[in-house]
């Protein structure tokens, strides 16, 4: 490693009160990312890493390699370029002090002979084979929903006894095909093994981002412990935290985003967080209530918990109706206009939690005729009533994963006036209604999403790119903009739809095996989503993570103008 050397940053004259008191809290580094030839790399991911705020800050290079990477509060940092097809490149450590900088860093990139660390977990399923789609699609169903396939610590398992001890603990051979039972580990070793990749086809590194991709900009917090760690789930809070569940560890988690503090509440019940104690709850999706409290699902434990965060007081009671001591896997939740808390159990239905009677519960009990039944020992069990969102009409949208189906309940009716619909493709998960009543569906099993017209119960669906390996887990529709962005679970990105164009746009992630299961949205028009690959030992760095998208980056998205050229020029 190199010496260390400083960059002190001078302050500036502020045109105005507001610019000059947020210039003197804040730093900025400009630069160029360059090939061995000295030519600028475009759509290369540059990160400020501040080790001691275990957070980075990450735009991405304009056509000519240049970034700029402003707002950095004042700390130590290393600059980090990163490219798929070239070898990771760090400056070294800068000191950012307040005030705006003007200095070039510039950092020189190396092709890679390791492009196998490169690969997206959607890159490396698709080297796996399959004798027919009803196989395929039956792993990519059972084996995805927690990981991505194919990554380093996905690869881990050499022997066929490995597989098959893996298989069991996981979601267990009962989930697929007879036929692929008896075959599934020999197509694991063959393909996954230490040396299998040898025997894989020559992989062409994907083009770089372009265009508006350019003018993302990422935070990156990383949360939990190297320790078994699950940040499942993420809610903005009312307070200006960011809540996320730690499922594995029986905890409420929060960030604050100004000053990087996290902390951890206990369950009452539940394990000690961290310890080797298995979990008891399970907390597994979240939501704020009108008056900024947090309402969960504890997916193991069978119940419905509620966090005051004003008194740090906790509420839990059983997910099912009384005297029902536990409901079977309740999993995502809405709250509607009304306050009354909505959530799937994934072994049941759909229920009804209404805090303003005594947290009666509802249950409704949905159709089941000719519908397909899942047969793992996880979420890929029985037809999996899974996503849930709330329409501005007040009707409650659901979908049931190996069901196969789309449904709407009216609570305004007795028993729901409960209405499915099978969709055109498989694997509907986590839903959303947008604000003119049209219902957005991510296809997991068939790489796609859709939109679902109520009124006229026409479908029109999307494919994303080499859908075969995607497996879009989440979408959610912006407030401000009305853009659908959607998980790419498996390949390290989030992706964002623009429905006048019909235009998609993909942002790729900081970090590598990066596995989004939800979307927010922050007032500033900010995107969140958080990083929840079980096992935590296969993300980089090991741990999951709460991530901040916005569209300030590098790139002016509305004008292709590099602001890295445009901050030069303006003599900052």
């Amino acid at each position: 490693m190199q010496n260390m050397w400083r960059v002190q940053i001078a302050l500036l004259t502020a045109v105005t009160m507001t610019a000059a008191a947020f210039a003197a809290d804040t730093g900025s580094v400009k630069g160029t990312v360059v090939d061995s030839s000295g030519k600028g790399l475009r759509g290369a991911l540059v990160s400020a890493v501040d080790e001691d705020a275990e957070k980075s800050i990450t735009v991405l290079t304009d056509p000519e390699g240049r970034f700029i990477l402003d707002q950095l509060p004042p700390s130590l940092y290393r600059i980090r370029a990163r490219l798929v097809g070239f070898e990771d490149t760090y400056s070294d450590e800068l000191e950012i002090e307040s005030g705006e900088g003007n200095e070039d860093v510039k950092l020189a990139m190396e092709p890679t002979d390791d492009l196998l660390s490169q690969r997206t977990g959607a890159s490396l399923f698709g080297e796996l084979e399959f004798d027919n789609e009803e196989h395929r699609m039956a792993f990519k169903m059972s084996c995805t929903y927690c990981h991505q396939v194919g990554s380093a610590g996905f690869r881990t398992p050499e022997e066929p006894v490995d597989w098959q001890v893996m298989i069991t603990r996981m979601d267990g051979f009962g989930a697929l095909p007879k036929d692929l039972q008896k075959t599934i580990v020999k197509k694991l070793v063959d393909t996954y093994a230490e040396d299998a990749p040898k025997k894989w086809d020559a992989w062409t590194p994907p083009e770089p981002p372009k265009g508006k991709a350019l003018a993302m900009r990422a935070v990156e917090w990383d949360m939990g412990s190297r320790r078994p760690s699950m940040t499942h789930d993420l809610e903005l809070g009312k307070n200006g935290l960011v809540y996320a569940v730690d499922m594995a560890n029986d905890a409420l988690v929060s960030l604050d985003p100004e000053t990087n503090e996290r902390r951890v509440y206990k369950m009452p019940g539940g394990k000690e967080p961290f310890s080797d104690d298995p979990m008891v709850l399970g907390p597994h999706s979240l939501e704020c209530d009108a008056e900024g409290d947090i309402w969960i699902t504890c997916a193991i434990g069978g119940k419905m918990a509620k966090f005051d965060v004003d008194t740090e007081e906790w509420t839990i009671v059983s997910s099912a109706p009384d005297p029902a001591r536990r409901g079977i896997y309740p999993h995502t939740l809405r709250v509607d206009q009304k306050g009354v808390v909505w959530y799937t159990d994934a072994g049941t239905g759909v229920y009804s939690l209404d805090p303003n009677d005594g947290n009666k519960r509802k249950f409704y009990r949905l159709p089941s005729a000719d519908q397909a039944v899942g047969r793992g020992i996880g979420e890929s069990r029985g037809r999996t009533p899974y996503g849930i969102d709330v329409a501005p009409n007040g009707h409650i949208w659901y979908t049931k994963l190996n069901g196969n189906r789309v449904g709407r309940i009216d609570p305004s009716v007795p028993d729901g006036d409960i209405k499915e619909w099978n969709p055109p493709f498989r694997g509907p998960r986590r839903l959303h209604v947008a604000p003119d009543g049209m219902v957005w569906v991510p296809g997991c099993g068939s790489g796609v999403f859709a939109k679902f017209n109520p009124e006229t119960e026409e479908w029109k669906v999307y494919d994303l790119p080499d859908k075969e390996n995607q497996f879009p887990y989440a979408l959610n529709i912006h407030p401000q903009t009305g853009d659908v962005w959607i998980c790419g679970t498996t390949n390290d990105s989030m992706f964002r739809f623009i429905p006048e164009t019909e235009e998609l746009i993909e942002y790729p992630m900081p970090s590598r095996v990066t596995y989004t299961r939800e979307v927010e949205f922050g007032d500033d028009g900010s995107i969140w989503v958080c990083n929840s690959n079980w096992p935590n030992r296969h993300i980089e760095r090991r741990r999951g993570s709460i991530i901040r998208i916005s569209l300030d980056g590098t790139v002016d998205e509305k004008t292709d103008e590099s602001r890295a050229v445009a901050s030069a020029n303006s003599g900052d």
